[in-house]
């Protein structure tokens, strides 16, 4: 058996005043869903939870413009090499809405991670395969001064330290 692959990634983008899909994570449930919450939460292809997980999410952490991250790895090698390829570096939460009667959401809980083509969510992409730096966003404007958003090297050597 191969070497399973480690990524991290932007699983959603920091929360909006007003929510897109009811789906979305107002501030509040996106810092609740940091640190162990997601661990060991499954992996799949393009939400087909009807086949085997790939992989599993082995922690989430806030990035630096509050949006939610995390650390996953990858078992399958077909899939790891649709990834590093390039095919399948979309990111996308499986959110389970509890709603009433009357529409409004009661709940809502993460069911599981995908990597897809692309998410929904703006911005939500692998980011690092074994460490190496694959995807970020330069922004650059007359006015404003050049940024890059790119989470701060996080060594996937080091132990990953959760609430369990």
């Amino acid at each position: 058996m191969s070497e399973p692959l480690i990524f991290k990634g932007t699983v959603h983008p920091p929360a909006k005043s007003n929510r897109d899909h009811p789906s979305d994570l107002s501030a509040g449930e996106l810092l609740a869903t940091t640190g162990a919450l997601l661990s060991g939460l499954p992996l799949h292809v393009e939400h087909d939870t009807r086949l085997p997980s790939v992989g599993n999410v082995l922690a989430s952490y806030e990035g630096p413009r509050r949006e939610l991250r995390v650390i996953a790895k990858v078992d399958d090698p077909d899939i790891a090499a649709k990834i590093r390829s390039g095919e399948l570096r979309g990111l996308s939460l499986g959110t389970d809405c509890v709603k009433g009667m009357d529409g409004q959401v009661l709940s809502r809980s993460q069911r599981e991670l995908s990597v897809c083509e692309e998410g929904r969510r703006n911005g939500t992409w692998v980011t690092h395969l074994d460490n190496q730096v694959v995807h970020q966003l330069a922004c650059f404007s007359a006015k404003g001064a050049c940024r890059t958003f790119c989470t701060p090297a996080i060594r996937i050597s080091e132990p990953l330290h959760t609430n369990k």
